[in-house]
């Protein structure tokens, strides 16, 4: 017995047309949004979390919230 494919919808599939490439979906179904791939080094945040120990009066016992703000920060920075 043969499948029946609903109403509106067209194969998942990807085609080649002049060097394009298709991915069709079924109707009403959109496109995955873009994301950005953010890699942020050691370094990076060693260097904001530096920069936020000194801007905050180089206060120890801080290391971990510095570490934690800084690396929000570059990631808030980096995924606009």
């Amino acid at each position: 017995m043969a499948s029946k494919t609903p109403k509106n919808t067209v194969p998942t599939s990807t085609t080649r047309t002049g060097g394009a490439t298709t991915t069709l979906r079924p109707a009403g179904v959109q496109a995955p949004a873009a994301t950005k791939t953010v890699k942020i080094t050691r370094e990076q945040i060693a260097q904001r979390a530096h920069d936020l120990w000194v801007k905050n009066g180089c206060k120890h016992g801080q290391d971990e919230q510095n570490w934690l703000e800084a690396e929000r920060q570059l990631k808030a920075e980096m995924s606009r």
